[in-house]
């Protein structure tokens, strides 16, 4: 007798980028992997450029001697010895940068964007489904906070070590999500095209400042207004319209709750002109679409934390946690996570100083790139069922 087939059904789904989307690989491009020319970086392909120095008298070996030293700058090296390098065939890819630098020198290490084995970019199904994880534990808190109310007031009163995932983890046994996901399959997108990235360096935008801090971490970003296709199966009994639900209300439990971006839109000089009129300013309006998921990384906590999910919703006579209670748990929260080695009284300290320098949100400080000269928002996508194709 045949084994019962399971029920499942799958469905096309796209994804689109609304905002820069960075997926670290894991590797760093320095200056000795690329070229930098007039905002175009040139990735080198390294068993090319040495064919063609083996091609000139005493240029491999004098190549060698510059690596060896540690001094290498390739761009450089290239202009004083290799007339017409930038029309060579010496290069795995080339890519623009949106950052403000000028010149190679003042250029540093590159974060790579993951790439499939034939070395185009994509979006992995693990970072689709880690996603749908978090906006669907905090729709479930959003929609039944009573159900959570003995969890959340344990989690204010700083007992469990200030531990964010004693409230995951409360919830998600709560709620059975480890079940859910054994039922939920997601699979990787399509590839696209290299001239799809681009490079960004990193700003960081405080409630206290009036400019952005700018960081010396560059990165290659999937750029906005990119189209991708996955497949999602969802065996058992739920359904398609249950998990859209949780995706789709994501950005505006956020945003119409005023417990994440429009916090800082409204506080941060560099946003508080444009927030009155356009509170959706972190990512570019693309067919009308809003985020209702963020994906991948140094989108900074707010995007990965459900912890502000459980303040009081406006016009709500329940109140269980105020938002001043739930600034205060993770301006603690952060100072117990991130400490340093104080040089002289050998102490942990906290790395950051949340709770002497935050106010009005906690964590202070958005994690944005400069692209097209405009600050934007890290890892904004818009997520939806295209069909069901079984």
């Amino acid at each position: 007798m045949h084994q019962e087939i399971k029920n499942y059904k799958v469905y096309r789904m796209s994804l689109t980028t609304l905002s820069p989307i960075f997926i670290g690989s894991g590797e760093e491009l320095n200056k000795s992997m690329y070229v930098y020319n007039n905002r175009e970086i040139m990735i080198i392909d390294e068993r090319k450029l040495i064919k063609e120095l083996l091609l000139r008298k005493g240029l491999y070996e004098s190549f060698l001697n510059e690596c060896y030293s540690g001094n290498l700058n390739l761009t450089n090296f290239l202009e004083r010895h290799l007339n017409g390098y930038k029309d060579m065939d010496i290069y795995k890819y080339k890519i623009m940068s949106y950052s403000d630098v000028k010149t190679n020198s003042k250029f540093n290490n590159i974060n790579t964007f993951i790439k499939s084995s034939n070395g185009k970019p994509y979006i992995p199904g693990s970072s689709i489904k880690g996603a749908i994880r978090t906006a669907i534990i905090y729709g479930e808190i959003m929609n039944n906070k009573n159900k959570y109310n003995n969890i959340f007031k344990d989690i204010v009163n700083y007992r469990n070590k200030y531990n964010e995932g004693y409230i995951v983890d409360n919830i998600s046994n709560h709620f059975n999500i480890k079940n859910i996901f054994k039922n939920i399959a997601v699979s990787d997108t399509n590839d696209i095209n290299i001239e799809n990235l681009c490079i960004c360096k990193r700003y960081d935008i405080s409630t206290h400042l009036e400019v952005g801090h700018e960081l010396p971490i560059y990165m290659e970003l999937l750029k906005p207004c990119l189209k991708f296709n996955f497949l999602l199966t969802l065996y058992s009994s739920f359904s398609i319209n249950d998990l859209s639900k949780y995706f789709n209300n994501f950005y505006d439990y956020n945003m119409n709750d005023n417990t994440l971006y429009s916090n800082y839109l409204s506080i941060i000089n560099v946003f508080r002109d444009k927030a009155v009129n356009n509170p959706h300013n972190l990512y570019l309006n693309y067919d009308n679409m809003i985020p209702n998921i963020f994906i991948g990384g140094v989108n900074g906590f707010l995007t990965k934390s459900v912890i502000y999910s459980i303040r009081k919703m406006k016009n709500d006579n329940n109140e269980i946690i105020s938002k001043i209670q739930i600034i205060d748990y993770v301006k603690k929260y952060l100072d117990r996570k991130f400490v340093k080695i104080d040089r002289e009284s050998k102490k942990r300290v906290p790395q950051h100083n949340h709770t002497k320098i935050d106010e009005k949100i906690s964590p202070r400080t958005l994690r944005l790139v400069k692209y097209q000269n405009s600050y934007i928002a890290l890892g904004m996508c818009n997520i939806k069922v295209e069909e069901e194709l079984c």
